[in-house]
This record gives structure tokens, C-alpha cells and sequence, in this order.
């Protein structure tokens, strides 16, 4: 199994290099491309020689610590300083190409981390012993520190990703950009999981001087699932956009169903508000982004044309029964132009017309209305109002009597 797994995870990094670096051919191409095809190259070599397949063809040409112990870590770090190069490009404090001079920095403490754990992994004397690497006598902490330096120096790479990713998140407007940093963002977490569960081998370097010769399964999954992760985050807008427009597709068949009650209202009393008097009432998922288009404008037209039967103390009667019911302040909104709405359409039937009124009448939503889906949003809570309001029943019911009265 752990043959299987940590192949699959080499695999997906491996495919995943490939790609980044045929998107980095040409002069023109970004750097950042290159540094996460570096990263992913590294990760996946590393992976690869954790399959014991692998491990059991490279031991033949040079020894099994070398082959198990540092190669691996090496190409760790590696793709460890990658990822702090990545993080550099996702910075928003820059707005022209990295300052190479940052870059070097980079590349030197690199060097000087790759330097030291090749000391330390020398000076431990480290050999193997069947099932594990064995340190000199007295040398096991010698060979606890070589592993802790690399967890302590990965997981410096990973948190500065992290950083970066999700302050690039944030200045991200929806969409599948926004859903791969998230992503990447996950994978960096589970990136600090998989390098942490090493500490164990320390833990054992200390009090026996041993360490197990390959990692186990939990520690392949682990892998397995952060190269999964990167490369859907980092291909998310390739795939992004087949799964986001089926779900923005279902999102507006459900808005235009949800404004269905407040509309037929509307339509009953103005049937000229249909622009296409012949669309169906439940459209295909394929046409219900212009269905719910469509049915905003037209329940606008509907409110725009009941203006002459507005009447300024409906304001001020549905004002005051919202006044100690606790209603956010959106929702007191929703529920005023919904009880203006009521009292127009039983004014309308009856006729009643109110010279002056119109300009007065109509509430302005606090919410700011840039878009068709925050336009139709705003109209799914006044429609729910419409229909579920206490209050605008009560203002409903007073204006039919009103007018049963006259």
C-alpha cells in the first residue's frame, strides 16, 4: 500500500511540474510559473523515492541512508525554498517583478540550511541497520537536530505561502482564482500536518538513536492528499468555470423561483410587465440566468408602475409596527417595500390614485445594488416578505378594508 500511495502522490506532483512548465516556455513567461513547477518537481522526486520499489533499485548505487535519509529531506527543501518564492510573486506590497535582490535572500538561506543539514546528517554517522538508520553512539541528537531543522525550515516555507495566499484570497473578487488560492491555501495546511508527523523520528532519534527506514502510510496519505490539493488549486481556473456555471445556473433557477410569489402579484394586476408574454413560467436550467435577469426587470417595471397608488402613510403605519419587533435592519427594509407594495396593488384594484405621494413612498435599500444577483437578492427577501410578513398581512388586510369601506 505504501508502494501505491506514495507513487500516486509522486505521480500527481510530477504531472502537475509538467504542466507548470510548459505554461513557463518563452521568454515572456512569469517567473512564479517556473518557481511552482520547481516546487512541484522537488515534491514529487521526494515522494518517489519514498516508494520502497524505488528505494530498493537506488540502494544499489549508493547507500540506504543517503538513498532514505537525505536525498528525500534534500528535495524537501528544496521545494520548500520554492514555495517562499511563490509566496513572493502573491505579494501585494509588490506591484513590479520580485526585486531579485529579495530572491537571493531567499536562495542564500537555501544554501545555508542545505549546508547544515548536510553536516549534521554527516556528523550523526547515521548507517542502516535492517529495518532502521542507526546513529553513531551518542550521536542520536545529532541526528534529531538534521530533522528539525528541515521540519522547522519547511514549515517557515509553508507558513509564509500560507500568509501570502490568504491575503491574496481576501483582495480576490469570487470566482475559480478565488477558489484555487483557497485551495492552495488548504494544501499548505495539510503540507504543515504531513511535515510535522516527522517529529516523531527525533523523538526517537533522542531516546534510542533509530529511525524507521521509510515513512509510513498516514504519512503517504498525507502527501498524497497535499499534491491533490496543489494541483487543483492551481488548475482551478481551467475546471473552475465547467463546475461554477451549472452551479451559478442552479443558484438563478432557485432566485427566480424564490421571486415567483411576489412577481405573480405583480403580473396579475399588470400583466403588461411581461416582456415575453410567451416565456415559460419554469425555465430550462440552461436559460435561468436570463429567466431571473428577466424577471427583475419586470417586477421593477411592476413597482415602478404602482407608484400613482403609493401612499405615504403606509410608511409611517408599517414604521411603527416594525418598531419593537427586533428585525435587522435589512429585513425592516424588505418588509417596508413589501407592505408598499400590498397597499398598492388593493389601491390599484380599487383605483384609488394619490397625486403627490409617488416620490415619497418608495424605501431605498441600505445594501448596495451593483449587480443582477444583488438586484435579485434584495427582491428574494421583499418577496419573502410579501408572502411570510405578519406585518404586511396586517397592512394588506387594512387597505382592502379601506377600500371596501369606500
Amino acid at each position: 500500500m505504501e508502494n501505491l500511495t506514495a507513487c500516486l502522490a509522486a505521480l500527481v506532483f510530477l504531472a502537475f511540474a509538467g504542466h507548470r512548465l510548459t505554461l513557463a516556455r518563452g521568454g515572456g513567461a512569469d517567473p512564479a510559473h517556473r518557481d511552482v513547477a520547481g516546487f512541484a518537481l522537488c515534491a514529487g522526486m521526494a515522494m518517489l523515492l519514498n516508494a520502497p520499489a524505488v528505494l530498493g533499485v537506488l540502494e544499489r548505487s549508493v547507500s540506504a541512508p543517503c538513498a532514505e535519509l537525505l536525498l528525500p529531506w534534500e528535495l524537501k527543501a528544496a521545494a520548500g525554498t520554492f514555495l517562499a518564492l511563490v509566496a513572493l510573486a502573491l505579494d501585494p506590497r509588490v506591484g513590479e517583478p520580485v526585486p531579485m535582490r529579495r530572491r537571493r535572500r531567499i536562495g542564500g538561506m537555501a544554501v545555508v540550511v542545505q549546508v547544515a543539514a548536510l553536516g549534521l546528517f554527516l556528523g550523526s554517522g547515521v548507517t542502516g541497520d535492517g529495518a532502521y538508520f542507526v546513529a553513531a553512539p551518542g550521536r542520536g541528537p545529532v541526528l534529531a537536530a538534521y530533522n528539525v531543522l528541515f521540519v522547522a525550515y519547511l514549515c517557515w516555507s509553508l507558513c509564509v505561502l500560507a500568509r501570502a495566499l490568504v491575503r491574496h484570497a481576501r483582495e480576490t473578487l469570487p470566482g475559480p482564482l478565488r477558489t484555487g488560492l483557497r485551495l492552495a491555501a488548504l494544501a499548505t495546511a495539510t503540507a504543515v500536518v504531513w511535515t510535522l508527523w516527522t517529529l516523531d523520528d527525533a523523538a526517537a532519534n533522542i531516546t534510542t538513536g533509530r529511525q524507521g527506514l521509510s515513512e509510513d502510510l498516514l504519512s503517504t496519505t498525507l502527501g498524497m492528499l497535499t499534491a491533490v490539493l496543489v494541483a487543483a488549486g492551481a488548475t482551478a481556473t481551467l475546471w473552475g468555470e465547467r463546475i461554477s456555471a451549472p452551479l451559478r445556473r442552479l443558484r438563478a433557477l432557485r432566485t427566480h423561483r424564490a421571486l415567483e410569489p411576489l412577481w405573480a402579484a405583480l403580473h396579475t394586476e399588470l400583466p403588461e410587465i411581461a416582456l415575453d408574454p410567451d416565456a415559460a413560467r419554469r425555465p430550462a436550467l440552461r436559460q435561468a440566468e436570463f429567466a431571473r435577469y428577466r424577471r427583475v426587470i419586470e417586477i421593477r417595471d411592476g413597482i415602478l408602475a404602482l407608484r400613482p397608488y403609493q401612499r405615504a402613510e403606509v410608511v409611517d403605519r408599517t414604521v411603527r409596527a416594525l418598531d419593537g419587533t427586533g428585525l435587522a435592519a435589512v429585513d425592516r427594509e424588505a418588509v417596508l417595500e413589501a407592505a408598499i407594495i400590498a397597499a398598492a396593488l388593493a389601491d390599484r384594484r380599487a383605483g384609488r390614485l394619490y397625486d403627490g405621494a409617488p416620490g415619497r413612498a418608495g424605501p431605498t435599500p441600505s445594501a448596495r445594488l451593483e449587480t443582477v444577483e444583488d438586484e435579485a437578492a434584495w427582491l428574494v427577501r421583499v418577496a419573502r416578505a410579501f408572502t411570510r410578513s405578519p406585518v404586511v398581512r396586517d397592512i394588506r388586510d387594512r387597505a382592502r378594508a379601506e377600500v371596501t369601506a369606500d
